[in-house]
Formats: C-alpha cells, sequence, structure tokens
C-alpha cells in the first residue's frame, strides 16, 4: 500500500465533547477532548485500511468526501497555522494525516439576527 496522506479537521461538539473528521473519506470519531476524538479516528481509520487491503480493495474506497463546509474549515484554520503532521506505520502501510483544529462545527451556520 502506498503511504496515504489523510486531512483531519477537528472541532468541539459541546462542552466537553470533540469530534475529528477525516476529509478525503467521510469518517468521523467523537471524544472528550480533541487529543481522543483524534485518536479514536486514526484507529477507526486504520483498521479500515486493515481490512480493505486484507481483501484486495484501495483503502477507504468505501468512504466518499467529506461535505465542502468542513474542507473550507480546514483550509482556514491551515491559513492562520501549519497543519500538524501525524505519522502512523501499521502492518498494512503507513499513512499520515494532517490536523487543523477550529473554534467551532463548520455544519453549524452562524446565526443572523435581523436589525
Amino acid at each position: 500500500m502506498a503511504l496515504t496522506r489523510l486531512r483531519i479537521v477537528v472541532f468541539p461538539e459541546t462542552t466537553k465533547s470533540w469530534t475529528a473528521r477525516c476529509l478525503e473519506h467521510d469518517l468521523e470519531a467523537a471524544g472528550r477532548t480533541a487529543d481522543a476524538a483524534l485518536d479514536a479516528l486514526v484507529r477507526m481509520a486504520s483498521a479500515h485500511m486493515a481490512y480493505d487491503v486484507r481483501h484486495g480493495r484501495a483503502p477507504l474506497s468505501a468512504f466518499g468526501a467529506a461535505p465542502r463546509s468542513y474542507w473550507n474549515a480546514f483550509a482556514g484554520a491551515a491559513m492562520s497555522k501549519k497543519p500538524l503532521e501525524v505519522l502512523r506505520v501499521e502492518p498494512h502501510g503507513p499513512f499520515t494525516c494532517s490536523v487543523t483544529v477550529t473554534k467551532e462545527n463548520p455544519a453549524i451556520r452562524p446565526s443572523r439576527i435581523a436589525s
């Protein structure tokens, strides 16, 4: 398996819950902290990749891309701060993750109050 690069955006869901969402393959995981959510997502992606490799499929081919709002959030966060790079080496092959953190859920649009 060739090196796979995943882009991940991490954001708070509530005051006690964080979500990590992969962009190229729409996977998501939650945790009590940003690190816990990211770790859960990376472990889940790794398990899916290993399964796909065992069954002769392209890794993560069953998952389409995330919605555009998450891509935009990743790009916006990456402009203000360089993404964190995480390398994971697995028996089925290595993969790298570029991770950004946003302050809010990209799927929620701010409400506009009429004046």
